[in-house]
């Protein structure tokens, strides 16, 4: 009798550590239409506390949260997606908050580790009520008209931001960046609508800009060092190099080199599974590897390409893939089908895979990592394009198959995923968490926009993406928007024209 009352109160004490140490991980999100404005994550708390606090006294809604994956992600606060979105846009464009933030749903958001406000998750409707978007204010007054021909340059650019001003095709965010403006640019304004500016610059380019940072008068000279040659900074864009300073002055350090399509070894690797055995079949990634394996060669790329690719498939190809990048310039790799996100992680999904226990993923599934990691090399410049967030029924499938508790690790669409060191650029059909769409046509909306921009003529590949991310974003009737990550420290011309 004693020994079994010992057994029930072992039990009894062990159910309670258990339940204490392993909580429930409930996902913090603010409700089904909204989100979470994200604009950094950080490996480090003390990092991702201390860029939130550098927010706090414009957004007092900011707050850190520990995600699923083990990062820190900041926050500026969350708010109804569609009616907010303009704001993500006109933060990006002012230089307010970096060009990847984007919103979130919150399912890989676990608990708030800081806030500005001091609200926390276990009271959460506390933690909403302090946490949301302030109100979009009224649009910035107009400057008064310049008179034709009146000087200017351009200041007041945000160095924790892109730290550049575009130069657009018309007076708004809505037209094509033509090139990008550093701070103390001369230019000469020549009209003005609204709060823009229409200016030419010394090489006879004329656009327009947001006369926010643009100040009336010559470049200001601080100190003898600087001379003339701080009233002619480099235009940074695909028609403009940078000028040579003048005769007698410091040139400062060599500008990266760009080199031309005909001294770059260019390898490319592009799978489309359309032919899925398990589940529905999706109408366009064969089409969409098909039309981006016969543009990529036009850019001079040798293309390995593997159509509805079974799991012994798509090895194959990533070890033909790996074997090609031997001595390569530039790697690319374009993938579109079926993905999923597990704890943070990405895996593409094979026509054969069932996903149908725990297994699946190490036998069922390529780790996108694995890729990515073979692909990251110093001195070599790898880019990846994937049209893989479409809605997944294989993913539920495998959630179901894990019970509750396990399956709260698995994702919408694809997570953000690290670059891994080297010089990579990694592109999403849509923001991480979310889903994308297939398209109407025999293209998705993501591939039909990249086939349109990738070999325009001196486009630099990030103003390329973002003339994608415009054209996705009309195409799906502001549904849909293109991200991407780069740690690239040089441009890239896929047609450098």
């Amino acid at each position: 009798m004693a020994w079994r009352m010992t057994r029930l109160l072992l039990a009894a004490a062990i159910a309670a550590l258990l339940q204490w140490a392993a909580p429930a991980q409930a996902a913090v999100e603010p409700g089904p239409g909204k989100g979470w404005l994200m604009i950094a994550s950080r490996t480090n708390v003390d990092d991702a506390i201390a860029l939130a606090r550098r927010y706090s006294g414009r957004f007092p809604g900011v707050v850190v949260f520990h995600s699923s994956t083990g990062y820190y992600g900041v926050a500026l606060g969350w708010g109804d997606i569609a009616r907010e979105r303009p704001l993500l846009q006109s933060l990006i464009s002012a230089g307010d908050i970096p060009a990847d933030s984007y919103f979130t749903a919150g399912a890989r958001l676990i608990r708030a580790v800081w806030s500005a406000s001091n609200a926390h998750t276990y009271a959460l409707p506390d933690l909403l009520a302090a946490t949301r978007l302030p109100a979009a204010g009224p649009p910035p007054a107009s400057q008064p008209p310049a008179p034709a021909g009146q000087p200017g340059y351009v200041t007041g650019l945000n160095p924790q931001g892109d730290n550049f001003l575009s130069l657009r095709t018309g007076p708004g965010t809505g037209h094509a960046e033509i090139a990008r403006m550093l701070t103390d640019t001369p230019v000469t304004i020549i009209g003005s609508q609204g709060s823009w500016y229409r200016v030419s610059l010394a090489n006879g380019m004329t656009g327009w800009a947001h006369s926010r940072y643009i100040a009336r008068g010559t470049v200001p000279t601080i100190g003898p060092s600087r001379g003339d040659h701080a009233s002619a900074p480099p235009v940074v864009g695909p028609e403009q190099a940078a000028p040579p300073p003048p005769e007698g002055a410091d040139p400062g350090p060599p500008a990266p080199p760009v080199a031309a399509v005909a001294d770059q070894k260019r390898v490319a690797l592009v799978i489309g599974n359309s032919a899925y055995r398990h589940t529905l079949e999706l109408p366009n990634p064969r089409n969409d590897a098909e039309a981006m394996a016969a543009k990529l060669r036009e850019l001079g790329f040798t293309v390995i390409k593997g159509l509805d690719g079974s799991k012994a498939d798509m090895e194959a190809s990533v070890r033909e893939f790996v074997r090609a990048m031997a001595g390569a310039d530039v790697a690319l790799f374009f993938y579109a089908g079926h993905g999923m996100q597990v704890s943070g992680r990405n895996y593409l999904i094979p026509v054969d895979a069932e996903l149908e226990d725990a297994t699946a993923l190490d036998f069922e599934t390529i780790g996108l990592d694995a890729v990515i990691n073979f692909m990251s090399q110093e001195g070599r410049l790898s880019i990846v394009l994937l049209d893989a967030c479409r809605d997944n029924p294989l993913s539920r499938r495998f959630a179901r198959s894990l019970g509750a508790t396990r399956s709260a690790f698995i994702g919408r669409g694809l997570a953000a995923p690290s670059t891994a060191g080297g010089q990579v650029l990694i592109g999403f059909a849509t923001a991480p968490g979310e889903v994308a769409l297939d398209g109407d046509g025999s293209n998705s909306p993501f591939t039909t926009a990249l086939i349109r921009h990738i070999g325009s003529g001196g486009l630099e590949i990030e103003l390329m993406l973002k003339r994608v991310k415009q054209d996705v974003f009309e195409a799906t009737g502001q549904q849909q928007e293109p991200w991407h990550n780069s740690a690239l420290r040089r441009e890239f011309y896929f047609n450098p024209g």
